[in-house]
């Protein structure tokens, strides 16, 4: 009898996990934005977010970090730029 109830919970927790991981993959869509027209997109971005009075620090050259006030709140924003070569460099050149 005990086992049977386990394997019903079992299958509930395993049934859960399912329907969570499908809710949690939503596809991605990438709209073209016109060559040359990237800086207004991210102006516009910034503008849309209320995203105007921030303190900087550029963390690295690739990689931009702000400090934002914003409805009374302060916010993080993190502008970086992502190259999948040197991800792969560094964690080929790991070792212990």
């Amino acid at each position: 009898m005990m086992m049977k109830f386990l394997y019903i919970i079992a299958f509930f927790i395993y049934f859960l996990n399912i329907i969570h991981n499908i809710s949690a993959y939503k596809p991605r869509i990438y709209m073209r934005i016109p060559q040359y027209f990237v800086n207004d997109r991210v102006i516009q971005f910034l503008n849309t977010n209320r995203i105007n009075n921030c303190f900087e620090f550029e963390e690295s050259p690739t990689n931009l970090l702000l400090k934002c006030w914003r409805e009374n709140q302060l916010v993080n924003v993190n502008i970086n730029i992502d190259r999948e070569y040197q991800q792969k460099y560094l964690l080929e050149s790991f070792s212990i």
